[in-house]
C-alpha cells in the first residue's frame, strides 16, 4: 500500500474513558464536552465499544498502544519497564536488565504520609536537577556488580533500569509503589492502600530476584538522602510546595516481547507520534517509526494541535497514530470540568483539522487507550468508546461520541488487539 492510495489514522485519546459523574449531571467527559466534530464522525461512521486488554486488566498506555496495534498483550506482554527502558536505550541485550518505572513522590519525614503525585507542579527544570543528581550521587557501593541507568519526563514520571554481565536479575519482584500490584507482566492499580512506600521483595526465591530487590532497596535508600538535601527541594519548601524527596518503583520486568514485524503483519508501514519512552520501545520492536510530540511550554494546545495535525498529514506512512494525553492527568486528579475541557480542545483543534485534511481514500479511528475515571482516579478496565470512519465503514446508526450511545451499538470486533486487522483487510480491498 502506498499514502498516496488511501492513509489511515488511529487517534488514542489517553484515559478518555470514564464514567457518569454527579458534577456534570450524570454525564460522562465525552457526553458533557462540545464534539461536533467527533459526532459529525460518529454520525458518519462506525461506533462502539472496546475492551483494550480484558475485563480485570486495566491497561496503561503502552500495553493500550499495543493492543490497539494488533498484538495482543495477553500474549506479547512483559511488563513497562522493559519497553520503557528499551525506548531508552538503556537495555544491555548482552548481560541482565531489569527496568522499572518510577515516580518522583513526596513523603513526610515527620509522620511518613506520602504523596505519590506530588510532582505534578515539579517544572521540567526541576526535576532534571533531581534526576542529575541522583545520577551522579548514587553509588550502590555493595553492589559494584550492577549498574544503574536514570532518566526522568513528564513532571512526576521516570525510569531506572539496572544492569550486570556478571550477576543474575529478575522482573519478578514486587513495586515500593503501594498504588500498584504486580499481576503478571501488568501493574494493576490499588483502589485503596495505605498511604506508605513498601520495600521491594523478591517474589520468587532466585538469586536474581533477591539482587534486583537489594538493587531497588539500595536505590530508594540513597536517592531519598540525596533527594532530601537537594537545594531543589528546599527551595520547593520554603516556598510552602511538598518535596520530591522518594521514588516509588513499580512494572518491573527483565524480558523484552517479541513482536512480528508489523509491516509484515498488515502490509502497512507505521509511524507513532507520542510522548513516552515506552512507546519508543514498540516501535523498535516492531519496526515502527517513532516521533515525539509534545507542546512546548509556550505553545497553547491550538497552536500546538495544528502543527501536530500538519506533521501527521504529511507523513509519508501508511498506518498513522496519534497519542494524545490532554484527558488523562485531569482524570487522575479528580478535575472532570478540565477533563471536559480537555476533550473539548481536541474535538475544536485536533480532529477538525485532521478531517479537513482527509482524502477520499483516507480512514480514521477515534478511540482510547484506557479509561481514567474522573472519581475513581486510576486506570479502569472499562470498555472505551470507538469510532471508526472511511471507505468500507457502515454507519451504525450512532449520532454521538459517548460511552452510553456506544454501549447501544457494536463494531464487527469487541477486543483492542483485533481492530488493527480489521483495518489492514479494508485497506488490502482496494
Amino acid at each position: 500500500m502506498s499514502a498516496r492510495e488511501g492513509r489511515t489514522y488511529i487517534v488514542a485519546l489517553c484515559g478518555g474513558g470514564d464514567r457518569p459523574i454527579a458534577t456534570l449531571g450524570g454525564r460522562t467527559p465525552f457526553e458533557a464536552a462540545p464534539t461536533p466534530n467527533l459526532d459529525e464522525l460518529t454520525r458518519a461512521g462506525a461506533l462502539g465499544l472496546l475492551t483494550v486488554i480484558a475485563p480485570d486488566i486495566p491497561p496503561e498506555s503502552d500495553s493500550g498502544a499495543m493492543a490497539l496495534l494488533g498484538y495482543d498483550p495477553l500474549t506479547h506482554y512483559t511488563g513497562r519497564g522493559p519497553l520503557e527502558g528499551h525506548g531508552m536505550d538503556f537495555w544491555d541485550g548482552a548481560g541482565a536488565s531489569v527496568a522499572f518505572r518510577v515516580n518522583f513522590a513526596s513523603r513526610d519525614p515527620r509522620t511518613g504520609r506520602l504523596d505519590r503525585r506530588t510532582s505534578r507542579d515539579l517544572a521540567d527544570a526541576e526535576q532534571q536537577a533531581l534526576a542529575q543528581e541522583l545520577r551522579e550521587g548514587i553509588r550502590l557501593a555493595d553492589l559494584p556488580l550492577i549498574s544503574f541507568q536514570l532518566t526522568a519526563f513528564g513532571r512526576h514520571r521516570g525510569i531506572v533500569c539496572f544492569t550486570s554481565r556478571a550477576v543474575p536479575l529478575s522482573g519478578n519482584v514486587a513495586n515500593t509503589d503501594p498504588g500498584f500490584r504486580k499481576q503478571g507482566a501488568f501493574g494493576v492499580p490499588n483502589a485503596s492502600f495505605t498511604p506508605a512506600p513498601l520495600p521491594c521483595e523478591p517474589l520468587e526465591n532466585t538469586e536474581a530476584a533477591r539482587n534486583t530487590a537489594a538493587a531497588v532497596n539500595a536505590f530508594v535508600a540513597e536517592s531519598a538522602v540525596i533527594l532530601s538535601a537537594s537545594a531543589v527541594n528546599r527551595a520547593r519548601v520554603a516556598a510552602g510546595r511538598l518535596p520530591a524527596n522518594i521514588l516509588l518503583f513499580r512494572d518491573s520486568g527483565d524480558t523484552l516481547p517479541v513482536l512480528p514485524d508489523f509491516a509484515k503483519q498488515t502490509g502497512m508501514r507505521m509511524a507513532l507520534y507520542g510522548q513516552v519512552p515506552a512507546e519508543r520501545g514498540l516501535c523498535k520492536l516492531f519496526g515502527g517509526r517513532f516521533i515525539t510530540s509534545k507542546a512546548t511550554a509556550a505553545e497553547s494546545d491550538r497552536a500546538f494541535y495544528t502543527r501536530l495535525v500538519a506533521e501527521v498529514a504529511a507523513d509519508p506512512a501508511d498506518l498513522v497514530f496519534v497519542h494524545l494525553k490532554g484527558p488523562d492527568e485531569p482524570g487522575h486528579d479528580d478535575r472532570p470540568e478540565e477533563k471536559t475541557e480537555a476533550i473539548a480542545g481536541i474535538d475544536a483543534f485536533f480532529v477538525r483539522q485532521l478531517v479537513d485534511r482527509l482524502g477520499p481514500n483516507d480512514r480514521l479511528v477515534v478511540t482510547c487507550d484506557h479509561a481514567t475515571p474522573c472519581e475513581l482516579g486510576i486506570h479502569a478496565p472499562d470498555p472505551v468508546p470507538t469510532v471508526l470512519f472511511g471507505p468500507g465503514i457502515e454507519a451504525n446508526g450512532a449520532t454521538a461520541f459517548s460511552e452510553t450511545q456506544a454501549a447501544r451499538r457494536a463494531l464487527p470486533f469487541a477486543r483492542a488487539h483485533d481492530l488493527m486487522p480489521y483495518m489492514a483487510r479494508l485497506g488490502a480491498l482496494r
